[in-house]
């Protein structure tokens, strides 16, 4: 059951700051995983509105699958202060969590789901938060990739919430679908980031510089985070040998290949567009993302699947139009010929007419992206979750 219309709970909430304290046990950076600069945003706007603690991890992950916790070397403008100090396989940080928390006077405590790799910790904490309302901020209802056991997971865990976050309209569904409709649900978004927060912009100097290094090519795209197979990379190099050649256009991959490069690497030989792929198989810092979004004229995000996007969020912080597929909670994101425009997924042809268009409306959906920045802002997420807690029993 939703808890709210956004509209409605804007209304509400004009003016009004909630007396509540508030907890948040969350990824921020340094760390780079968890959706960090997302909830480091979120704790930033709830602490304007009231009393909130951040307790964040020292490992996020399972060591056997994730040997080491990137750390994020850079320190942007902005950041959440925290406590790092919880531990993936570490039971004893997880009282200690609960403990501070208590100590605080923590009324709701929230965290962040992404993947049911963290199921273990969360229903523990969740089942231990004693007199704490407690929320969990749906980044994605279940994984993009086959996770055995993931539905039962997610339902084990998500079933001890008092409040569920989405951020796209398909997860109610998905929501109802593992037996969970008759929870509250609060339906928000994905905020968009603010670039000053992330990295100190860069200069118009250093931003010609990184484009005349590219060759200054007329339109420069970048396909930006993790690679992973829903992500449809190689759509998007199907759909770059098909531009009109007479648009000189290049491609940036910024971003860690989960499962190796080779397949790609054959995959632009044998397009013949070696020319035309700039690959960066790395983690790619604030400083450069902050590079890369300002200098491009276009990101493009080709997903098979998707629940909603913090990369398309990025992109228009640096007021860069997107060019994405109708999937998942994209068309919820990405208002098409104002801010980006949306084509058909798993259509090379379809994707490669859309770049062609971005070449020539790419100012005016720039302009879109301009007069839109205030519409999607982590102080109104904060608002929205703080009047959806008032609503609980």
């Amino acid at each position: 059951m939703s808890v709210e219309a956004p509209v409605a709970a804007r209304q509400r909430t004009e003016g009004v700051t909630a007396p509540r304290r508030l907890g948040v046990i969350a990824a921020v950076p340094p760390l780079t995983g968890g959706a960090a600069p997302f909830n480091a945003a979120m704790v930033t706007a709830l602490r304007q509105r009231g009393p909130t603690v951040l307790l964040s991890w020292r490992r996020l992950y399972p060591p056997l699958l994730y040997r080491s916790q990137r750390v994020e070397r850079s320190e942007p403008p902005r950041f959440a202060s925290a406590d790092f100090f919880l531990d993936w396989h570490d039971p004893r940080t997880w009282c200690e969590a609960v403990r501070r928390l208590e100590r605080f006077g923590a009324e709701a405590v929230v965290l962040p789901w992404l993947h049911p790799v963290s199921a273990l910790p969360y229903q523990w904490l969740l089942e231990h938060a004693k007199g704490m309302r407690r929320v969990v901020v749906c980044h994605n209802v279940l994984p993009h990739e086959h996770v055995p056991g993931a539905r039962w997971l997610t339902r084990a865990t998500l079933r001890r919430a008092d409040l569920l976050v989405t951020h796209a309209p398909q997860q109610i569904e998905e929501l109802k679908q593992l037996g969970l409709g008759s929870l509250p649900v609060l339906p928000a978004f994905h905020p968009r980031f603010v670039a000053d927060d992330l990295a100190p912009p860069p200069s118009a100097d250093t931003v010609a510089a990184e484009r005349r290094r590219l060759g200054d090519p007329a339109l420069l795209l970048v396909f930006f985070g993790a690679v992973r197979p829903y992500k449809g990379l190689d759509l998007a190099l199907e759909a770059l040998s098909l531009v009109d050649p007479a648009i000189d256009t290049k491609l940036i991959v910024a971003g860690r290949f989960w499962k190796g490069r080779d397949g790609y690497d054959r995959l632009i030989a044998r397009l013949g567009i070696s020319g035309r792929v700039d690959i960066r198989d790395r983690y790619v810092s604030n400083e450069e993302a902050a590079l890369l979004f300002t200098a491009a004229d276009g990101a493009v995000l080709p997903y098979r699947s998707a629940t909603q996007s913090g990369v398309a969020q990025l992109a228009f912080a640096y007021g860069t139009p997107v060019v994405a597929t109708r999937v998942g909670g994209l068309p919820a994101a990405i208002e098409h010929g104002r801010t980006g425009l949306l084509c058909p997924p798993d259509d090379p042809s379809a994707l490669a007419r859309a770049i062609e268009l971005l070449a020539v409306e790419r100012a005016m959906l720039a302009a879109g992206v301009a007069s839109s920045m205030g519409e999607r802002s982590f102080p109104y997420y904060a608002s929205l979750l703080d009047a959806a807690l008032r609503e609980l029993p």
